[in-house]
Parts: structure tokens; sequence; C-alpha cells
């Protein structure tokens, strides 16, 4: 006597593909989201006024025309994208003061300073390095206890500022060249 009938086995067998399918299609959501994106939506964003390339496998998440949020689907990086006006006495310098009296805080240092010319805007950016110093009972090794969460923090002259919130690594990130890359992108439309 078989173990299962022919109509049976049919059966396990669909099971199985749609178990498949299924997992593919949650493992990959977000890549597949991305896709569907960028077929929809090209392959740029539009913020306040400033047209943003958007790389492939790249999500972009906008609930309004002031923002967005770019997510790269590979490493969970993101880039947030805002724009708020500024008041008439706001400067590069008064808010790189600012930042730098607030951040003396040794976990989490200022580990680089950049200044750009996007849009015909200067823009100001502060590498961030937060270091988060894991419990024994998390790691085994105690040389692998301090982990980094690495961000950007830019603001320019005009409404836009971006912000890049990079992955929990074990050492210090030295590369930001994709969203240098990206903020380099961004270009005024013109009305």
């Amino acid at each position: 006597m078989p173990l299962l009938t022919k109509r049976q086995a049919v059966l396990v067998v669909f099971l199985l593909a749609v178990a498949v399918v299924g997992c593919v299609l949650y493992r990959y959501q977000f890549r597949i989201r991305a896709i569907a994106w960028h077929l929809l939506h090209g392959d740029s964003v539009a913020v306040a006024g400033y047209r943003v390339a958007v790389p492939i496998l790249w999500l972009v998440e906008q609930s309004n025309s002031q923002d967005a949020t770019l997510w790269n689907t590979r490493t969970g990086e993101s880039i947030w994208l805002h724009s708020f006006p500024k008041p008439s006495s706001f400067t590069l310098a008064s808010w790189s003061d600012l930042v730098q009296k607030r951040m003396k805080d040794p976990k989490n240092l200022i580990v680089g300073r950049r200044e750009l010319q996007v849009a015909d805007e200067p823009f100001l950016c502060f590498e961030r390095d937060f270091e988060i110093v894991l419990p024994s009972s998390v790691t085994a090794n105690a040389s692998d206890q301090t982990v980094h969460g690495p961000s950007v923090e830019c603001t320019s002259t005009g409404p836009l500022d971006v912000m890049f919130y990079g992955t929990i690594r074990p050492a210090r990130r030295n590369d930001y060249s994709q969203f240098y890359a990206i903020v380099g992108s961004i270009q005024k439309i013109s009305r």
C-alpha cells in the first residue's frame, strides 16, 4: 500500500511550493517593495522642491512632500530627508557651534566634518560614532563588547536637512561614499 495517494502527493507538493514561495516573499519583501517603488516612481524622489537620486534596491517611504526616508534593503541603513523653514538669523557657523557643544559626550563622538556645496547651497555635515558597550552576558569575547552606531547629520542654509543612520557594526565606519553620492545628487526642481 503506498504511503500517499497521488492526490495527497500533489497536495503535499503544492503546500511545499506555497511555503517556499511564502518564505522567499517574506525574506525579500523589502527588496521586492523597492523594485516595485522604482517601477512606479523611477530613480528619484521629490522632497520640498528638491530631487534626490534613489539607488536601485533602496526603498522610499514618503508620507508628505516635506520629507522622505530612503532605506537600503541590503544593509538596513537609512537616509532621512526633511525640510523645514529656518529663521533668517540661522547660520551654519551657529549650528556648528551648537552641535559641537551638544556632542561632547565621549560615547557619541564627532569623527568627521564635511562642508559641501549641494544644489547651489552650502551644507555642513557631522559624522558621528555612537559607541555602545554591550553587557558581558551578550558577548562571549571581551573584545567584542563595544559596537558602533554610525550616523551623519547634515544641514544647509536652505530648508533641506539630511540624516544618515548606519547599521550597528563592530568597528568605526570610515566610508560614507554612498551616502555622500546620494547627497551630491540633490538638485533643485525648476518651478
